[in-house]
């Protein structure tokens, strides 16, 4: 890896970390949460796709689909099992934060789910372990196509 994509790919993890610790405002806590929040309680669904549809979240997915659908691009399941790390390391650090104001304020007012700690560590390892998974196994079939070949 170049010193350029060294510098990219740093600059992008370092910008990914910034951007999860940002806290809403106490007033109206759901708006500043969820801008779309429709006013109905939140299910477990409905944490799982809000804490993968922020950009880290889709960034890893759409590796990991991309990856998996093609060949030759093994190295993009890797890099969506790098951006489920990330995640999931947000969701280790971020844990405990249900005690805070503003969280128990969203809990109340129902756009957050009151397990949603455990529901974001769970999804982020769900998403590591399926890049990591289809990583190994891409591999693994590469190296029997290459056998063949040879």
């Amino acid at each position: 890896m170049g010193l350029k994509a060294r510098q990219i790919c740093t600059t992008a993890a370092l910008a990914a970390v910034v951007s999860f610790w940002c806290t809403p405002v106490f007033a109206e806590v759901c708006d500043k949460i969820y801008p779309e929040w429709d006013g109905q309680k939140f299910s477990v669904l409905n944490e799982v796709a809000a804490f993968l549809t922020n950009w880290v979240g889709l960034a890893a997915l759409f590796c990991l689909v991309t990856g998996s659908a093609v060949l030759r691009l093994r190295a993009l399941l890797w890099v969506g099992s790098l951006l489920g790390g990330l995640l999931l390391l947000v969701a280790i650090t971020s844990w405990g934060d249900a005690e805070h104001q503003v969280w128990q304020s969203a809990i109340n007012e129902g756009c957050a789910h009151p397990q949603f700690e455990l529901i974001q560590l769970l999804s982020a390892l769900v998403l590591t372990a399926t890049g990591v998974f289809l990583g190994l196994r891409r591999r693994k079939r590469a190296q029997a196509i290459r056998a063949t070949r040879a």
